[in-house]
Parts: C-alpha cells; structure tokens; sequence
C-alpha cells in the first residue's frame, strides 16, 4: 500500500462541469438511499401486526447486526477491487426491494426469518457502497464530503415526519410495499453516476484488498477510534426515551427532541469540511470524543428539558465530527481501489461497536443511569489518544487522486 500518510484533499469541489455533477450525483444518491429510513423504522410494529412474538422480533431485529460482521467487508472489497461500486449499488438495492416484497405474503416464522436474512446481506451493503463511492469522489474531484452526505440527514428527517402520517393512509400492512418503492429510487440514480472505475487512475501498489487497510495503523486507530465514539451512543439509543419519559417529558417533546439532534447533524455537515480546511481530519474525530464525554456526564446527571436540548445539540459533533472525519481520513489515506475494503472494515467495527454496548446497555442501565452514562463517557474518552492527529509530512492530492 502506498504511504498516503497525511495526503490532503482541497475543500469544496474544483469549479468544472464534471466535478458539479458527480457533486450533486452523489447527493442525490444519498437522498435517494435514506428516503426509507424512516418508514423502515416500524418494522417492529408491522412484525407485531402480522403476529410475530417479542421475542422474535428481538432475534429478527438482530439479524442485520450481526450479518454485517460477517458479509459486508467482503462484498465491499470485492467491489472495490472489481471497480463495480456503482453497479453494486444498483444491483443491491434492486435486490432488497424485491426480496422485502415477499413479507407481503405475511409468511409464518421460519419465513420472516429466511427472508431477513436474505434482505439483510443485500441490504446492509447500501450504505457501505454508498460511503465508498463518495469517498472515491472526495478523493478523485477533491469534492466536499460533508455536503454531499448532509442529504443522507435530511432524507431521515423527511422520512421519519412523514412515515406515520403516510402508515395512518395505507395501514402498517403497506411498509413491505412502500420500502421496497423507495429502495429503487437509488438504484434509479445509480445509473446516472460515473462508473467508479471510470473516476481516477489506478493507483500502483495498492491490491484493493482489506489487509492494506489493517497495514496503515493510523487510520485502523481512527476508525477504532470512531468506532468506539459511535458505540458510546448504544445507552441513550437504547433507553434515552425511557428516561425522558420518566422525567416528565411528553413523547411529542421526545420526538422533537430526536429530531433536534438530527437537524443539528445536518448543520456540521454542511459546514464541517469547510471549518476544518487542510487540518488533519483526525482532529474532527477527537472533538467528537470529547464532546460525547461531555454530553454523556450531562446524561449522567439526569438532567432536565432545558439542559437536555443543549446535551442534543452536542449530537452535531459526537456524531458528525465521528461520521465525517473517519470518511476524510479515508478520503486522504486510501487508494480509490482501497476505498470499498476502508469503509466496509470500518462497517464491521462500527457494527461490533454498536452490538457490544447496545447488548450491555441494559447491565448498565440496571446498576443506574450514572453509571451507565458514566460508562459511555469513559468509553468516548478512551477514543481521543487513539484518534490523536500525529505530525506526518503533509501530501497534497491534486483532483485527479494522484499526490502533488
């Protein structure tokens, strides 16, 4: 693999036809892809409508997780390697849609599960794919990643305030039906992309292979470091409502309360890339970590509604600063071929992350909510040594992805 140390990606986007487009080809892929977010969300009420036990709800809810230890880094780095991200997007949502569809036969058990399976490692790959193309776009157009993904944020946002309004029109029986519509419109954008393998010129020395993501050290600590930021969020995913909830707080708050946290999201992307310029991307990681420490010694207080909206607005850097320098730190580090390997790694770490201390959140939360919080914030703490920016000399990448 070659020593990409520092290489660094000029902010925004070089003021040519061709690099506008693939800019707003990309954003409008990540619009088109999290549309069925939020309908896809009620999952657990259309598996309870159809029957389904709480328990298996809980093993069908599972699943993805863990399929995405096992499937996705493969498939990404074969992409990767085969220079067909673009093509795999397309081919993978088009197959999601279609095997979702088979619930609307409302099959019995052995069914359900037989067809979570085969959704889920189709459909785990989506975001992956999506990330990686991205990634090779920063890299090969020098384009500004933060706004490209921001249109992820917003599509959660229009989904999920409009999910319920359109479930109360066709009933919950619909979701198969509606997510499996909304799965084609990325496969419908796809298409309209430059082939990956079409983006940059191959890079010599570099295999596409996951083991030269593992060899460079640096970016394996920024995504263990992003890893463990995005894992401390499993106390507040798992019971923050709860506690909300018994606090005082009415679910309509609750709801504006999630909501607030996404839209400030939506803000640091957009200008995160800008306000960091040619730093080292890690730094963005380490803000990140300390400001989840901070927000979840907040939590552990059990604070109020006033004190909670300042604790959700911190959302804008735990989450963006982990989600948006692990993707420039790749960006920077990682040959274009190398990209789907990075980012399908990175999703097996952040999925390990998520599963451990979603699994033990309720121990945690058991033995009190300070010491749950607590344990979360030593978690994020733990991240900045290992995501601390080291001085390297700094390489330029000129628009093409080739160092300067």
């Amino acid at each position: 693999m070659s020593d990409p140390a520092a290489a660094e990606a000029p902010v925004g986007f070089a003021d040519d036809g061709t690099s506008r487009r693939l800019f707003l080809g990309v954003s409008g892929l990540y619009l088109a892809l999290y549309l069925h977010y939020g309908f896809f969300a009620f999952i657990p009420l259309w598996l309870k409508h159809t029957g389904a036990a709480p328990g298996e709800i809980g093993v069908l809810l599972a699943i993805p997780l863990v399929l995405r230890l096992l499937t996705v880094a493969p498939f990404s780095a074969w992409a990767g390697r085969r220079g067909r991200v673009r093509d795999s997007i397309m081919v993978t949502a088009i197959v999601s849609a279609a095997i979702i569809t088979l619930l609307l036969g409302q099959p019995g058990y052995a069914g359900r599960v037989a067809v979570v399976l085969a959704f889920s490692i189709m459909w785990d790959q989506l975001p992956v794919l999506t990330d990686a193309y991205a990634v090779m776009a920063v890299r090969a157009k020098a384009l500004d990643f933060g706004r490209m993904r921001v249109w992820g944020s917003i599509a959660v946002v229009i989904s999920t305030a409009s999910a319920g309004w359109v479930f109360g029109l066709t009933g919950i029986e619909a979701l198969p039906l509606l997510v499996a519509v909304l799965l084609l419109l990325p496969a419908a954008v796809a298409p309209l992309l430059p082939p990956d393998r079409q983006m940059a010129t191959v890079e010599p020395g570099t295999t596409g292979n996951w083991r030269d993501v593992v060899a460079d050290r640096k970016l394996m600590r920024a995504m263990v470091a992003a890893a463990m930021i995005m894992g401390s969020h499993g106390v507040l995913s798992s019971f923050g409502a709860i506690q909300w909830s018994e606090r005082g707080i009415s679910t309509g708050m609750i709801g504006l309360l999630q909501a607030l946290a996404v839209s400030a999201e939506i803000v640091a992307f957009w200008f995160g890339s800008k306000a960091l310029g040619r730093r080292d991307p890690s730094l963005l990681i380490c803000i990140a970590a300390g400001a989840a420490t901070l927000r979840w010694i907040v939590m552990a207080n059990n604070p109020g509604l006033g004190v909670l909206v300042a604790a959700q607005l911190l959302h804008s850097i735990t989450s963006t600063g982990a989600i948006l320098g692990t993707m420039l730190v790749i960006a920077r580090r990682v040959p274009v071929q190398t990209s789907a390997a990075a980012q399908g790694l990175y999703a097996v770490l952040l999925g390990l992350g998520l599963a451990v201390t979603t699994a033990g959140s309720g121990l945690l939360w058991s033995w009190g909510i300070s010491v749950a919080y607590l344990a979360m914030a030593a978690l994020a703490a733990l991240a900045i040594p290992l995501a601390w920016p080291t001085k390297t000399p700094a390489a330029v990448l000129s628009p093409s992805g080739a160092e300067a």
